[in-house]
């Protein structure tokens, strides 16, 4: 552990990674200390005393049975599992985003309910740069798909980080529209890089850390569990500012992901549908419950009709492009010869027009061809 930040960070993974301990009386020890470092080396009579002072953690020290357990633990605390996890990560290409790190401090800071660690792949942009999360239902109709393109195109047009849950349906459709669009996308998962759920997102995961980054709070080796997927959803929460959902049940992932959200005081985006369609009973549940209505003004401005912009000669070239196999974004720029700005605004355009698809291949596809 001879490099500066990861000798920093072996002490916040082994407060992380600690059993036995709530995170709240974690953050209480570090606010009292200034760092997990100090946390390590403190006594057990420095840690009774500090959570003496605080009436909500008084019982950990004032019960015997609390006592006992917190005794043993600290007395046999060492830095072996948290060495053994960095030294894994390492050899995976998998970094530490520390609780005093500059791009996590803010959020780590206002939000008391999100991790002392976060575990990622690829690249994270400044902290100064809006995330808006776009999530909704596994099982989505033709509307929720057109409204998450729609959202989607109008973050990257803002130079917006999307963030997503890396779910199948829309939380996928999401991350490969940003990827589409040459927009930056996080994803946030409920169990450690080493895999992805279903194991059919491999390829996108791997094609968001080339354009991102993926997020999760578990070390490498760790599957998900259904509470993991809870806190997967809280953490997204507290990344994201607004949320916008697009179809989601009444009892989904998606609703407690906005709940969470309003709960911490961020805007709540929720589309609006039909009171007969289930996929978005929880998203109606949400505007009565304070979310706001999202309104694309694309979308409205076409609604009676398909989208059709975009230069007219390049959305030939591009399907006439398409017409032998499907093409990856750089090969059908390089095949229609235009700028690539222009090309990309009207791939966008077609795509909300159901005319083509970028699919999990990382290619776009002609509707209704191979």
């Amino acid at each position: 552990m001879s490099d500066p930040f990861t000798y920093r960070a072996v002490y916040w993974v082994w407060l992380h990674e600690l059993r036995g301990i709530p995170l709240g009386i974690k953050r209480i020890l570090i606010q009292a200390l200034g760092n997990p470092k100090a946390v390590f080396h403190a006594s057990f009579s420095d840690i009774t005393t500090i959570l003496q002072e605080h009436h909500n953690t008084l019982r950990y020290v004032a019960e015997t049975p609390h006592r006992e357990r917190l005794s043993a633990l600290w007395s046999q605390r060492n830095l072996k599992k948290a060495q053994h996890i960095l030294t894994t990560h390492e050899t995976h290409d998998i970094k530490t985003l520390c609780g005093d790190d500059w791009r996590y401090r803010d959020r780590f800071e206002q939000d008391h309910q999100t991790p002392l660690v976060l575990y990622y792949r690829g690249k994270l942009l400044p902290p100064d740069v809006p995330i808006v999360g776009v999530i909704g239902s596994r099982s989505c109709t033709s509307y929720g798909r057109k409204v998450t393109k729609a959202a989607v195109k109008e973050a990257v047009a803002k130079q917006e980080i999307v963030a997503s849950g890396l779910s199948i349906g829309l939380d996928a459709l999401a991350h490969e529209t940003t990827i589409a669009l040459g927009g930056t996308t996080y994803a946030f998962i409920p169990n450690g890089l080493h895999t992805v759920q279903p194991a059919s997102q491999e390829r996108l995961m791997e094609n968001i850390i080339a354009h991102g980054a993926v997020l999760t709070p578990y070390p490498y080796g760790k599957e998900s569990l259904p509470f993991r997927f809870i806190q997967r959803n809280e953490i997204l929460a507290s990344w994201c500012d607004p949320l916008i959902v697009v179809e989601a049940r009444l009892k989904s992932g998606s609703v407690l992901t906005a709940r969470k959200a309003l709960a911490n005081g961020k805007r709540v985006f929720a589309v609006p549908n039909s009171l007969l369609e289930p996929r978005s009973g929880g998203t109606n549940q949400l505007l009565a419950a304070g979310a706001t209505a999202y309104l694309n003004d694309e979308l409205l401005d076409n609604h009676n009709g398909p989208i059709m912009q975009g230069n007219q000669r390049q959305v030939v070239k591009i399907i006439t492009a398409l017409e032998g196999h499907p093409l990856g974004t750089g090969e059908l720029v390089a095949s229609v010869g235009d700028e690539s700005a222009l090309v990309m605004e009207s791939l966008a355009a077609m795509e909300l027009a159901e005319q083509i698809e970028y699919r999990s291949d990382g290619k776009w596809h002609r509707v209704g061809g191979p």
